[in-house]
């Protein structure tokens, strides 16, 4: 007897779900640590340490790339499954 198909979230999707949700928080930190910063409003200024501004922009890029990088894995992860399935008639 087969299972129903009950679309539930493929291992891919469940994991990019907790990595997004991952990044939310650490901007959410990030956000936090800048605002106690003096007069830093969240936004860095002349008074907020260059190098935390620095790594701030660092890491924004590497999320970017990351979440570049997550399209194309997931792209090239459902197109493998698709063809699997349809390797085993499912």
């Amino acid at each position: 007897m087969k299972k129903p198909n009950l679309n539930k979230p493929s291992k891919v999707e469940r994991a990019r779900a907790r990595l997004d949700s991952a990044v939310a928080r650490l901007e959410e930190a990030l956000d936090r640590r800048l605002d106690s910063l003096p007069d830093a409003a969240g936004k860095p200024t002349a008074e907020t340490p260059s190098a935390l501004v620095e790594e701030l922009e660092s890491l924004r890029d590497e999320n970017a790339k990351l979440k570049g990088l997550n399209e194309i894995v997931t792209t090239r992860l459902d197109a493998a499954i698709g063809r699997l399935r349809t390797a085993i008639g499912n």
